[in-house]
């Protein structure tokens, strides 16, 4: 016995509802055949530019990335160096102010050495000037004939001297 068919208001009642696709038949014309393989080239075409758009997009993500990372690591390195130079320059000036002011120190205790030493040679050289005029003045009174008779022999040498060279000049 069969059963009677439970129907809803899901399920139309009507012929024109195709319950089932229509069968085809071999009688495909060569137009359909035709488009068929257009269509399935097509599809495929746009699949495959998909996969290539996707593609493209991942490359272009990973080289962005890659640039990116790269560009950072520059970056830091500059960072790093600048800050390498800045403390080289701190230590560089430090160490020029150091040296200046070590240099001063000793221009300055150089200088106080070399005004003490020559106030020493200059009270020496006046001491030593002081005893020799004294001494002359002493030995002047003294011997007041055997000084006339030097200054005439020294006179005399000095005389014979610049004669010689003279004509030793001119020759």
């Amino acid at each position: 016995m069969a059963e009677t068919l439970h129907r809803s208001s899901d399920i139309p009642d009507f012929d024109t509802y195709p319950a089932n696709p229509p069968r085809r038949t071999d009688s495909n014309t060569a137009l359909e055949d035709r488009a068929r393989q257009v269509g399935r080239a097509v599809g495929k075409t746009v699949v495959t530019l998909r996969k290539t758009q996707e593609r493209l997009k991942d490359v272009a993500s990973q080289t962005s990335e890659a640039a990116a990372s790269r560009i950072e690591n520059v970056k830091s390195r500059a960072q790093e160096t600048a800050s390498r130079v800045g403390n080289l320059k701190d230590t560089v000036k430090n160490k020029a102010q150091e040296w200046s002011e070590t240099a001063t120190a000793k221009a300055g205790e150089l200088r106080q050495a070399t005004v003490a030493k020559v106030g020493e040679l200059g009270s020496q050289i006046k001491t030593g000037y002081y005893r020799a005029r004294l001494r002359t003045n002493q030995v002047v009174r003294e011997y007041p004939l055997h000084v006339v008779l030097a200054a005439g022999a020294l006179g005399f040498l000095l005389g014979v001297g610049l004669r010689i060279w003279r004509v030793n000049r001119e020759s």
